[in-house]
Parts: C-alpha cells; sequence; structure tokens
C-alpha cells in the first residue's frame, strides 16, 4: 500500500491545531494543577466571536482572530476571578467537576446567542492549489505557520523570560516558588491570560479548518488530552509531540479504517501510551 501523501498533509494540519491546543491546556495545568474540561469550550467561545466580529459585524478576518484571541485571553481571567478562584484550595477533583459546569454553561450560552447551526468564517474564495499531488488551502497553510510561530514563542518565553523561568519553577514545586519570592498569584494571572489566548487561537484555526459549532471544541477535547497525557501531563514539549501524532496518527489511519473510526486512533494511541510511556514522551509528566 502507498501512503496517499494528502493525508500525511491533513495530518499536520491536524496536528497543529492539537499540538497548540495542547499546549495551552498542559500551561494551565502545570501552575493550577487540574484539567480544565472547559478548555474545550474556551476554544469554541474563541472561535464564535472572531465569527462574529467576521461574519456578523463584517470586519477582516484578521481583525476578527485579534478579538477573538484578545476576548479568550480576558474571558479565561474573568472565569478564574468568578469561579475557579474559589475552589482553588480544594482537590484537584472539585474543580475538575466545577469545569465541566463551566463547560456546559458556555456550550449552551453560545447555542443560545448564535444557534446550533454551523457557522463558516467570510473568507476569498479562491480555488486550492495542490503540489506534488497535495491539495491544499490558504487557510491550511495559515495554520502550519502561526502554530509553529506561536510553539517557537512559548518555547523562548519558558526559557528566556522570567515569566517563563517562573511558570516552569512554579510546575515543579509551586510552594517552593513562592518562598523563593515568586508571586504566585500573579504567575496565575499571566497562566490563565496566555493559556486564554491559545485556547481562543486553537479555536479559530480550528474553525478555519472545519465548521464553527457550540460542540466543537468538546469534540476535539479527546484529541486534546491524548496528546496531552501521551506527551506527559505537564510537560509543554511533550504536548506538542503528542498533538503532532494524534493529528498524523488520525488522518493517516483513514488510509486503512473508515474516516468515522479516525477519532478513535487518539484513544488507543493514548492507551498504548500510558502502558509503554507511563511518564510521557519525554519523561517529564509532573506528579
Amino acid at each position: 500500500m502507498v501512503l496517499d501523501p494528502q493525508l500525511i498533509w491533513n495530518g499536520l494540519v491536524v496536528g497543529s491545531i492539537i499540538s497548540v491546543a495542547a499546549l495551552g491546556l498542559t500551561l494551565i495545568f502545570g501552575i493550577l494543577n487540574f484539567i480544565n474540561i472547559a478548555y474545550g469550550d474556551y476554544m469554541a467561545a474563541g472561535a464564535y466571536v472572531a465569527w462574529a466580529v467576521n461574519a456578523q459585524v463584517g470586519l477582516p478576518i484578521g481583525v476578527a482572530i485579534v478579538a477573538g484571541i484578545l476576548f479568550m485571553s480576558i474571558g479565561s481571567v474573568v472565569l478564574d476571578k468568578l469561579v475557579f478562584q474559589h475552589f482553588r484550595t480544594r482537590s484537584p477533583i472539585t474543580l475538575l467537576i466545577v469545569s465541566i459546569g463551566v463547560a456546559f454553561f458556555i456550550r449552551n450560552l453560545l447555542r443560545a446567542i448564535w444557534g446550533p447551526s454551523g457557522h463558516f468564517y467570510e473568507l476569498p474564495m479562491e480555488a486550492n492549489p495542490s503540489f506534488l499531488g497535495i491539495r491544499f488551502s490558504v487557510e491550511q497553510v495559515a495554520i502550519i505557520v502561526v502554530s509553529l510561530l506561536l510553539l517557537l514563542g512559548v518555547y523562548v518565553m519558558l526559557r528566556r523570560t522570567r515569566i517563563g523561568i517562573a511558570m516552569r519553577a512554579a510546575s515543579d514545586d509551586r510552594m517552593l516558588s513562592r518562598i523563593r519570592g515568586v508571586d504566585t498569584e500573579k504567575l496565575v494571572l499571566y497562566v490563565w491570560l496566555i493559556g486564554g489566548a491559545i485556547a481562543g487561537l486553537s479555536g479559530i484555526m480550528l474553525g478555519l479548518d472545519a465548521q464553527i459549532r457550540p460542540n466543537m471544541g468538546f469534540t476535539a477535547l479527546i484529541a486534546i488530552f491524548a496528546a496531552v497525557i501521551l506527551g506527559g501531563i505537564g510537560d509543554p514539549k511533550g504536548a506538542v509531540a503528542g498533538g503532532y501524532f494524534i493529528g498524523l496518527a488520525q488522518e493517516v489511519s483513514v488510509a486503512v479504517i473508515p474516516s468515522e473510526y479516525k477519532f478513535g486512533v487518539g484513544l488507543v494511541a493514548l492507551i498504548i501510551g500510558l502502558l509503554t510511556r507511563p511518564d510521557g514522551l519525554f519523561g517529564e509528566a509532573t506528579r
């Protein structure tokens, strides 16, 4: 069997989206030590705000993307102040349950405002070019390029900036970081700002590649969680690697299984990863 290069290209596009989303989710976990189930709905909210600015207000897609990112960045901080902050001293299970409630609230709010039907961004109609037998769109190229730039930017931030170094230190030992003078409350603010912005961007990328629906983020959570856990919970570079692996595995699997079953590939990869690499791809999972 000859592998269709189109499937590899599709896998890179999907992997880019999953990697960006997984990076934001794992950054939040590294500092706050809980899996935010509402993260997928943060993605959907960012996508919807960008669509509203683009399709309903009539502004260019670039302006709409910035609006969606800013909205979710600030919105994640507001949700933390209104909800999560009051449960931060509770167990991670309590925060997990609270995040499920937040997820249902956001999803149904989106459905109440914009309805259950799908939407698309208002983009210029262009023929999809092809190269070496691979048909691609400008939006797909933009998704890959933007994701690589973002991943590089976050890597540099974590390695070279004071905020990034403080994030890494707090992820390893939050109590010790506080003793050493790190303002952990301000760090939590930065994490929500950055994590919310990444959620908004990944949701917009998902909307550009597929369709904007209230449950779009929830549907993507399976692959995102698989990437985070496969890469090692709390390990940013592992989440990115896991995201590309899951994206490629899902799309390439279409060559041998019906496309409606490709989302189960992420679960299979997750199970195999937990059995063979329980500490993540790079052995740096947060305990």
